[in-house]
């Protein structure tokens, strides 16, 4: 059985949604059962659940997107977000997905679940295409990075892509431009790190319309540009979508290769536990999307086995 923790209360669409969006997907797998944390005063959880494989738990607390990281987080153990990693910490749960605040979830999962390795900060890793198997890191998770966590990220990147699929790693830095004289100091001390590593193979600096095609299959960059990067490509996807109709295009195939293409959710790799951070504005095709990706890593214990590919390759 793959049991699901599941933080209902960080979506900007509330709990409701991701209630429906835990009874679909129970319904829909049969080996799944949800643990689902909520706050009782911001949802009412229905007397007759539609599964017994869905299990609410009622947490007295919960963590507003808006709210900052402060040494009084850790103390908030009945916080919803806190008591989801607590469950995948104390194995009683096989991964936590949420919709919450990023800053939180990163400095709860490294405070209960700790580190794979201590000089490896965590990083939200998306997949960008599932096969060939693309990956972009991070988006988020650090804004301000220095050339040491950089490389530390396409490590993390590296071992991702070997651990999902049968692909070798290729790790690429996105830049302004491929010639080495480009970009900032810290871009180019990475650049330096890379090349005189064994592993994982690195073909240099990458511009943004690699992040689609070509060999280079994971993409490192800092927080603040990967966030930028992946939400200014969803956001053309849908504009184009919205606007394609008024001149009368058919849309279906583009939102077909679009559905067949995403990957709901990011994964927090570089801590001992699965997580799995869903957009803040999920919908409810969003949230069952992230949940199920988040059954998915949970089928293979991926932490365990990215653990597993570093300490192959010598990464202390």
């Amino acid at each position: 059985m793959i049991r699901v923790a599941i933080d209902a209360m960080g979506g900007d669409l509330g709990p409701r949604i991701a209630f429906q969006a835990t009874e679909q997907i129970v319904a829909a797998f049969s080996d799944v059962e949800a643990l689902f944390y909520f706050d009782p005063q911001g949802f009412d959880c229905p007397d007759v659940l539609s599964s017994s494989r869905i299990i609410p738990i009622a947490c007295c607390d919960s963590i507003a997107s808006t709210e900052g990281v402060d040494r009084s987080l850790f103390k908030r153990n009945e916080s919803t977000l806190y008591a989801a990693l607590s469950a995948v910490a104390q194995k009683q749960a096989d991964v936590v997905v949420t919709f919450g605040n990023t800053a939180a979830m990163v400095a709860l999962a490294r405070h209960l679940l700790g580190l794979l390795r201590p000089k490896l900060y965590p990083a939200l890793i998306r997949e960008m295409r599932p096969n060939p198997l693309r990956c972009l890191v991070d988006l988020g998770a650090n804004v301000h990075c220095p050339a040491a966590m950089l490389n530390g990220f396409a490590l993390l990147g590296a071992a991702y892509v070997e651990s999902r699929s049968d692909s070798a790693a290729n790790v690429a830095l996105l830049n302004v431009g491929v010639e080495t004289s480009k970009g900032s100091s810290v871009i180019r001390e990475c650049y330096q790190m890379l090349s005189e590593q064994s592993w994982p193979a690195f073909s240099g600096f990458a511009e943004g319309f690699e992040l689609f095609t070509g060999e280079k299959n994971v993409i490192v960059c800092d927080g603040m540009v990967g966030n930028a990067v992946l939400k200014a490509s969803e956001g053309l996807f849908f504009f184009l979508l919205s606007q394609l109709p008024k001149h009368s295009v058919d849309t279906s195939s583009i939102e077909q290769l679009i559905q067949a293409e995403s990957r709901h959710g990011a994964c927090l790799v570089g801590v001992k536990g699965n997580l799995v951070k869903g957009h803040g504005r999920s919908d409810l095709k969003a949230m069952i999307g992230a949940i199920e990706y988040g059954v998915d890593i949970a089928r293979t214990n991926l932490y365990e086995r990215i653990e597993q590919k570093l300490t192959q390759q010598g990464v202390l």
